[in-house]
């Protein structure tokens, strides 16, 4: 019967390229993982590897055999995992930095019968998505609006806000539902992505202004739920002009708006 162990070994060996280190890494003797990948080539009923002098690598067989073994490896994992979560009494935290952590472990230890696990991670938006996806109970940040699916004006009202100058009525929509705000008014287009990638400030974009500019930064999209924030454009022009215009609107409706940030600029700020 193969055990996991050996396929364990099989895929060490795979990756360290010779029985020494595959054995240091595993913890195990040198002829103990001799013996497992012997046992497992009869298990098998076939040849895993070339033995040469002083030498062995893995042959068709076994480099196919180690692809299987991976995946029955993950299986494994994910078996766990999943079994894991359907435990009620088992949680799992996870925290930007270890401090929060301190305080949770021993919250937690105090106070309930619960088994968890902690997990000290830098990056933001695996702990979002390790939230959103189950793989934990509950994630600390250091940025209060990152786990919101969506949020309101009023969430924002108090905070400082990074804006575009020339951004049309959208001005003076952020002046009447975010009153309490520090808006941060940028009239460089330029240097206004430049601080939304280096700082935590919060600001607007469109949903069109995002497919424009189509970069991958730190940001993390939010929509705003309040009915202020959601509009419909109308084009209004004369009616002997229908024919002219109507196939032109149609089109802007599926518009790849990559291909317009290119474009010269043709309008004034006013």
């Amino acid at each position: 019967m193969i055990e996991f162990n050996q396929l364990e070994h099989l895929v060490a060996i795979a990756k360290n390229k010779t029985i020494s280190k595959a054995a240091e890494e595993l913890l195990i003797s040198q002829p103990g993982l001799t013996k497992s990948m012997q046992r497992l080539e009869e298990d098998l009923g076939l040849s895993l590897f070339n033995r040469k002098k002083n030498k062995i690598e893995l042959n068709d067989n076994g480099l196919l055999a180690v692809e299987f073994a991976k995946k029955l490896l993950d299986g494994r994992e994910e078996m766990i995992k999943e079994l894991t979560k359907h435990n009620q009494n088992y949680l799992s935290f996870a925290s930007c930095a270890p401090a929060p952590l301190w305080g949770i472990e021993y919250t937690f230890q105090t106070n309930t019968n619960s088994q968890f696990e902690s997990y000290l991670i830098q990056d933001e938006q695996t702990l979002i998505d390790g939230l959103e996806n189950g793989d934990y109970s509950l994630i600390v940040l250091t940025h209060p609006l990152a786990p919101f699916k969506e949020i309101s004006f009023s969430d924002l009202d108090g905070q400082s806000v990074l804006l575009l100058s020339h951004i049309g009525f959208w001005n003076e929509v952020c002046k009447q539902m975010i009153p309490k705000s520090h808006l941060l008014f940028q009239d460089d287009p330029f240097v206004f992505n430049e601080l939304t990638k280096m700082s935590a400030l919060p600001n607007f974009k469109s949903n069109i202004t995002i497919q424009r500019d189509n970069e991958k930064d730190n940001r993390i999209l939010i929509p705003i739920t309040d009915k202020e924030a959601h509009v419909n454009y109308y084009a209004i022009y004369p009616k002997d002009k229908k024919q002219f215009y109507q196939p032109l609107l149609k089109q802007i409706k599926d518009l790849d708006w990559k291909k317009t940030k290119d474009l010269p600029k043709v309008f004034n700020n006013q």
